[in-house]
């Protein structure tokens, strides 16, 4: 019912704004895209396939109808269809699962070989003034400042694989945000999710000094108190970017399973359109050998574990051949069975508004003493803003 009253509140909105131009501080802004995506998955070969599609279109609505006051509401309508929702039937509720506070998602179809899905991932209400900004409502808290894993991202962890969810989930949240002079900030936030465990509350400081940005926080993560620290700058013109989060048992401070998530990485822009990255992540709680290793593990991350292993290295190189057309390589490696992933990618902008995106990704390791494909995937996807 909480789904029907949102969407009954965003058609209201549009309706309303739209009659007469009698807003004097903004007219109501609606963007968006449509995608259709293609995706062929196989283990060891083309035989072993199956073929798979999305049709994926989001809309962005926000409205300042006062000084200093912004709505936004925002959400995505997914229809999947193919070999994947056909052999997998909990493969819809497993999409449409929503973990926040309310429920803000609902299944339309979920039929033997297609289904369609809604959510909304934003929707909130913003005050802000020169110093001060206050947040209420399913928003993005975004902490991280590296590009690959975040540690300092405890309230909305990022997934590097879910690569078709740019602008990422959002948290049932209230945020306050104080800032003065000199790029200095401090800021609350607090979070509860749907699990009776699943709450955040931190408070983070941040500023700038010698010309690195850099933030220092403390907190709740579940049953975690949870203490951070990260920066960003540069060495000369290479980017210089870390951080770091330790999480430790509450109930019990004498507990010696606390946990230290991290991530430093280095970025350079060549001439030519030549860049390269290069990210370290290391998790204590990782493991240095796994009995048992699939894709899905990849995707189960928090801040605490972004991946599963205690070592992990990336490096990306990307091209811009033209301003319409870039080629990229990221590849991820850790000694934990010698796992490799691999994950080209070509980027076509067809026009203004029309991208054309082909990438892959392949997933290798040693499992068992038997160096093996733990499964590929190819994704074709067209995308037209608007």
């Amino acid at each position: 019912m909480r789904f029907y009253l949102f969407i009954f509140f965003f058609f209201s909105i549009c309706i309303y704004a739209q009659q007469g131009d009698s807003a004097k501080v903004g007219k109501p802004k609606l963007q968006g895209y449509v995608k259709y995506m293609d995706q062929y998955s196989f283990l060891d070969g083309p035989k072993t396939g199956s073929l798979s599609a999305l049709i994926h279109n989001r809309l962005n609505f926000k409205w300042s109808p006062f000084n200093h006051i912004l709505f936004r509401l925002e959400g995505r309508n997914r229809i999947f269809f193919g070999d994947q929702i056909k052999n997998d039937r909990t493969f819809m509720k497993a999409i449409a699962a929503d973990n926040g506070a309310f429920d803000l998602s609902k299944i339309w179809v979920d039929e033997n070989s297609i289904g369609v899905a809604s959510n909304l991932d934003r929707a909130l209400i913003n005050y802000s003034t020169e110093h001060l900004d206050i947040t209420v409502g399913r928003q993005r808290i975004n902490w991280g400042l590296n590009m690959v894993w975040n540690p300092n991202d405890i309230f909305n962890t990022y997934n590097f694989f879910d690569f078709d969810y740019e602008e990422r989930p959002g948290s049932d949240a209230v945020r306050v945000q104080y800032m003065w002079k000199g790029f200095s900030a401090i800021e609350v936030a607090a979070k509860k999710g749907k699990a009776d465990d699943d709450y955040t509350a931190a408070l983070m400081y941040r500023s700038n000094r010698k010309g690195y940005d850099y933030q220092t926080l403390a907190g709740v993560y579940r049953k975690d108190i949870v203490i951070g620290l990260g920066w960003a700058g540069s060495i000369k013109n290479t980017g210089f970017k870390g951080e770091f989060s330790y999480f430790h048992p509450y109930e019990n401070m004498k507990d010696t399973n606390g946990a230290v998530s991290g991530s430093m990485s280095l970025d350079y822009s060549f001439k030519k359109g030549l860049y390269v990255h290069f990210s370290t992540y290391y998790n204590s709680a990782g493991s240095d050998k796994l009995n048992f290793l699939s894709p899905q593990e990849f995707f189960a991350v928090n801040p605490k574990q972004l991946l599963p292993f205690r070592y992990s290295g990336f490096f990306q190189l990307s091209k811009q051949i033209d301003p319409l057309f870039t080629l990229g390589l990221s590849n991820i490696y850790s000694p934990t069975n010698n796992t490799w992933i691999i994950v080209p990618n070509i980027q076509y902008s067809i026009a203004s508004n029309w991208e054309l995106t082909l990438l892959s990704q392949s997933f290798f390791s040693d499992v068992n003493s038997v160096y093996r494909s733990l499964g590929n995937g190819v994704f074709l996807r067209f995308k037209w803003s608007f």
